[in-house]
């Protein structure tokens, strides 16, 4: 719609109109275009005076020709069969022209704006977001989307305002709707061999490669490297490292080697992004105001390079958004090190200038309409982060449906039209968002004003995240949604998406009838320690005071710094109480400003303190980390460790699956948000792993235990194991957990998907509502219950009849006997042998393991060094099958499981000891985890061996998947039960299993019930081998002695059917075992 303008011409007329003053003067054109278009005998004539006088109007005041295409079809659409014709259509606004009589009477309106609805429907089918205008010249309507609903607004008259917006469109037909499909396609380092932000990551890079680095720079690379637990003391030996490296490798192209190039390497591409998204932060907020000469964003493109850096050191500062009434959106973080004398230079502001000229080709216009909220960044982070690198810091994203699906069901759960959010783990802000979304479409349709809705979303939504990048990432996309809704620009706002960890808040505490808070960050020069009154947290001036006082470091004044901060106290006898206190803390920073070792640190502390304004949330929803405490960074575990103790959180019993105090960090986080945060009549739905529900590792968290006296329930629990893996490529089942502080009659919900042929999981995942995607899955009712009063495990049962609960309820009692995991022959590819029909052996040869050992053939072993093994695929029911397919493995100890030393090794065995010492560097790479578990000190040492490992008789079992049993008589083979095929052999009292008892024992657990109980009491993945099944010690009683005879019976049979009947049989007998043993129905 223009004749190619020059762009400074249009930038220039843009920044005119964003002022005041250009209000009056477009008022006058809206009475001209009136006065004229008032008596318009059709909609031809109001279009022609209408595009008339906005063309002189803009040629006169901005020197720009506008040429204003009219009734464009589906040709000029470029769009197959788009039915219709458009008066006038722009980047993003399409217009519709009526005449006067037309856009009068309720009927005609109404029957205008289903023309531009349909208009607009058509082009989102095409992925096109569009505002639409229907105008007479004295009057106008908005039709726009919200999320997936039209919203009509209430005609209007035109005014000053109304052509600003239009104006602004139109001069931005040139330029791009600033949506993630456009990002992507023009900063995605896929199908791009050189861009803009490739040659910034690059640069980066090289200047961290080279030795001429600053004490800041590395103080800065070093903390960096703490937030995300990154240590030069990794080994490198897996192939997630070489993974990574060898994707950081072709981003940067050059050969990544060693820990240190690695780290650099993320480093950079970390730092490229961050600086990207905040280019992109400039480009929303209203004004820029830098000085005089740089108050528009494209006001930056004619800027030298020593001005490119004194910009970003304002932005970098927070200075620039302070300025522009937007607080707390960059308040100094890791990631400002590119602006150090000894790292900046012409190349990095030449690449951040190609940034900001790609992000000017964006249209302003996109910043006014009221479009459905989205994570704008999410994509543009996983296209611009090599998937092994998110991977290693397990960074997995939520997909929009599915938290759209967790925050609609909350709010189906609670009656409060003023709910609040919080997502405690907000990363780049997926759930935020949703809960935004949900607010806008509600108030826009009641018709609320901008200001109104500005004020409700800055009061309701909150998050928090441990990341730098993941926080910076959320503000900046936190003020893209709210940007519709700022009409006055003197307004301060402050972005309530916090830094700060949600398993270890701030501390309050009472001192003189007062509320403090503290908290304390640990940094390579030691902790730093603060403690402030809780009023003055929780007042709006707290970030701009705060500001100040990083004024007073950079003075490097101590005493003035102290001073301001004991201003904060109500009283001489506060002040004295924390004095020293603040006194420490000032003296800490100002030492560490006069080391250059930055000034982001106060910025940090007061980020972590500020969630200590939160209380009373009545949504607590989001996707915390599902990291098992075994995998926490030792110096982050340990900082954590007391909150979970001091809650109870680990579980008293040390065993299960992985060991009883296997905590996973979500379930900490959990327990915290929901106990500190959750009002009584809220709900809290986390995303967690269903083990959850079942595990050792989790009997703590299950008790719902409280440091504030409050009672806990879980409400619902909707099961997405039968989804399609939402999260791929993660394959790990999951539920929605929803906790709330009131009791509630438990609910399950499963998902099944039901998705058409030819569409996956991630055909699903591009889909932003849940409306969008539940047609895909089918929604099944089961029952959630706690089958035993002994334990506070739930069973989730589907398909069951109340006969069945009971039959369940009446199975959970005392085992008599002791359940062993198998030996873990770690690395298989070492110890594992198949056998050839020669008698030779030849050890595993397995493709993609971390592990690449010597392979060889024709191996002579001595006897007993090797034994047959018990794996799970052998296991069926009552006897072992695939007896053709048996594989054998090193087993060096004796029967009461003492190792086999090297020097008896050697006399005994040199055969086998000479291919384990060919082999010693590859055993020597397990973890230090399996090393630990080992049963003895020689390095072929093997963990999960005990003297019940060698056996007469036993039963095995399968651990996932479906519970079967087979009978072990072990009197010839010698077969060794290995991992996932655990077993019993003896009872609790360590007394060998006779052959009945193995038999009795078979029969018990082929029971139809007995695999019923362990699908609905655990993950199918996992199984816990300490089950709390009634099994009764075998005593000969009639019942036990006719299970013994069915069970023979069932071993000499290959007819699966007369199996499976035997099964019942032996249920029958079992439950009248019980009957006369008390245990009655």
């Amino acid at each position: 719609m223009l004749t190619k303008p020059e762009d400074k011409k249009v930038n220039d007329a843009i920044n005119k109109l964003n002022s005041q003053e250009y209000v009056g003067v477009l008022n006058n054109l809206a009475s001209s275009v009136m006065r004229q278009t008032i008596s318009a005998p059709n909609e031809a004539t109001v279009a022609s005076i209408f595009e008339r006088e906005l063309y002189y109007f803009v040629k006169k005041e901005f020197d720009i020709t506008l040429n204003i295409e009219k009734e464009v079809t589906s040709q000029d659409l470029a769009i197959h069969n788009f039915k219709g014709r458009i008066d006038a259509i722009t980047t993003n606004l399409v217009i519709e022209y009526k005449k006067p009589e037309k856009l009068r009477k309720d009927k005609d309106i109404r029957k205008a704006q289903t023309q531009l609805s349909d208009y607009l429907k058509q082009l989102r089918k095409n992925n096109e977001n569009y505002f639409g205008i229907i105008t007479d010249g004295s009057f106008y309507v908005s039709v726009y989307f919200i999320k997936d609903s039209l919203k009509y607004d209430a005609i209007r008259q035109i005014d000053g305002a109304f052509f600003i917006t239009l104006i602004k469109s139109i001069l931005g037909t040139n330029k791009k709707q600033l949506v993630s499909r456009n990002i992507i396609d023009d900063f995605s380092l896929e199908g791009h061999s050189v861009s803009e932000l490739s040659n910034l990551q690059k640069e980066l890079f090289r200047c961290l490669n080279n030795e001429t680095k600053s004490e800041k720079v590395l103080m800065l690379f070093d903390e960096w490297m703490d937030i995300f637990h990154l240590s030069f003391n990794d080994d490198g030996k897996s192939n997630t490292i070489m993974e990574r490296r060898d994707s950081l490798s072709k981003v940067l192209g050059v050969p990544i080697e060693n820990n240190e190039q690695e780290y650099q390497g993320l480093f950079a591409l970390q730092t490229a992004y961050a600086i990207l998204v905040k280019c992109f932060a400039l480009k929303i907020i209203p004004k820029i105001g830098f000085n005089s000469d740089i108050v528009y964003f494209s006001d930056l493109l004619e800027q030298s390079p020593n001005n490119i850096k004194k910009l970003f050191s304002q932005v970098e500062d927070g200075y620039t958004f302070n300025a522009s009434n937007i607080i707390n959106l960059i308040e100094g973080d890791f990631f400002s090190w590119y602006l150090d004398d000894s790292i900046w230079s012409e190349s990095i502001a030449q690449s951040i200038k190609s940034i900001l000229v790609k992000i000017n080709s964006y249209s302003d216009a996109s910043l006014s309409y009221q479009f459905e909220t989205l994570d704008l960044f999410k994509e543009l982070y996983m296209n611009v982060m090599p998937q092994p690198v998110r991977k290693a810091f397990g960074e997995v994203f939520t997909p929009d449906w599915l938290a759209d699906n967790v925050v609609t069901t909350c709010l189906e759960m609670i009656d409060n039209e003023q709910w609040t959010f919080l997502d405690p783990t907000s990363g780049s802000g997926t759930f935020v968002f949703k809960a935004i979304e949900k607010i806008v479409e509600r108030l826009l349709l009641d018709g609320r004003s901008n200001k109104y809705i500005l004020e409700q979303i800055l009061s309701r939504v909150h998050g928090i995240d441990l990341s730098p990048l993941s926080v910076l990432t959320a503000r900046v996309s936190f003020l893209l949604a709210i940007r519709p809704f700022i009409d006055d620009n003197n307004m301060e706002i402050e972005i309530p998406i916090y830094l700060g960890d949600s398993a270890r808040l701030p501390l309050i505490t009472k001192f003189n009838d007062k509320s403090f808070v503290s908290y304390s960050i640990a940094t390579r020069q030691g902790d730093i320690n603060l403690t402030l009154p809780l009023s003055f947290v929780e007042s709006p001036d707290f970030v701009r005071t705060v500001r100040q006082w990083q004024m007073l470091v950079k003075a490097e004044h101590v005493d003035l710094l102290s001073n301001a901060i004991k201003k904060q106290f109500a009283c001489d006898e506060d002040i004295n109480h924390f004095e020293k206190e603040i006194l420490s803390f000032s003296n800490q920073l100002v030492s560490l400003h006069k080391k250059n070792w930055d000034g982001i640190w106060i910025k940090v502390i007061t980020n972590f303190i500020l969630p200590a304004r939160i209380k009373n949330i009545d949504i607590i929803a989001g996707n915390p980390p599902w990291v098992k405490w075994e995998n926490l960074p030792s110096m982050y575990a340990n900082k954590i460790k007391n909150v979970a103790g001091e809650r109870e959180l680990f579980s008293k019993k040390n065993k299960g699956l992985g060991g009883g105090i296997n905590l996973n960090l979500a379930a900490l986080i959990s327990n915290v948000t929901a106990d500190n945060w959750l009002s009584n009549e809220g709900v809290q739905a986390f995303l967690m792993p269903d083990t959850f529900l079942n595990s050792d590792s989790y009997e703590g968290w299950r008790n719902f235990p409280s440091t504030k006296e409050n009672s806990m329930f879980l409400a619902r629990i909707d099961d997405w194991s039968n989804s399609g893996s939402p999260f791929k490529p993660v394959q790990e089942k999951f539920l929605t957990y929803f906790i709330v502080k009131n009791p509630y009659s438990s609910t399950l919900v499963k998902y099944n998907k039901k998705f058409p042929k030819g569409m996956n999981i991630l055909d699903i995942n591009s889909n932003k509502s849940w409306r969008d995607v539940k047609k895909y899955f089918s929604k099944e009712k089961g029952l959630l219950v706690q089958l035993s009063d002994s334990s506070n495990r739930f069973s989730r049962i589907y398909n069951a009849t109340l006969d069945d609960v009971e039959k369940l309820k009446l199975l959970y009692g005392q085992n008599d006997y002791k359940p062993r995991q198998g030996v873990e022959l770690t690395p298989r590819e070492v110890y594992v042998f198949e056998k050839d029909d020669d008698g030779t052996y030849r050890n595993l040869d397995i493709k993609g393991t971390k592990i690449k050992p010597n392979h060889f053939e024709k191996l002579k072993f001595e006897k007993n060094i090797i034994r047959p093994l018990l794996q799970s695929k052998q296991i069926g029911a009552f006897s072992i099958k695939n007896r053709d397919n048996i594989q054998y493995g090193f087993y060096p100890y004796d029967e009461k499981a003492d190792i086999i030393p090297m020097e008896a090794l050697a006399d005994k065995y040199p055969a086998m000891l000479n291919y384990l010492l060919e082999q010693k560097e590859f055993i020597d790479k397990q973890s230090e985890r399996s090393k630990t578990m080992s049963r003895g000190s020689e390095f072929y040492a093997l963990s999960k061996v005990g003297s019940y490992t060698s056996f007469k008789y036993a039963v095995a079992f399968r651990d996932n998947t479906k519970m079967v049993a087979s009978f072990i008589d072990n009197s010839k083979d010698g077969m060794i039960p290995v991992k996932h095929a655990p077993f019993i052999s003896v009872d609790k009292n360590g007394i060998p299993l006779t052959k009945d008892e193995a038999k009795y024992l078979t029969g018990v657990m082929n029971m139809p019930i007995v695999n019923t109980y362990f699908k609905t009491t655990y993950s199918d993945r996992s199984f816990s081998i300490n089950f709390d099944m009634m099994i009764p010690k075998y005593k000969k009683n009639k019942f036990q002695k006719e299970i013994v005879k069915l069970v023979t019976f069932a071993l000499n049979s290959n007819n699966e059917n007369e199996k499976k009947e035997i099964s019942k049989q032996i249920e029958v007998l079992y439950f009248d075992m019980l009957d006369e043993m008390g245990k009655g129905r």
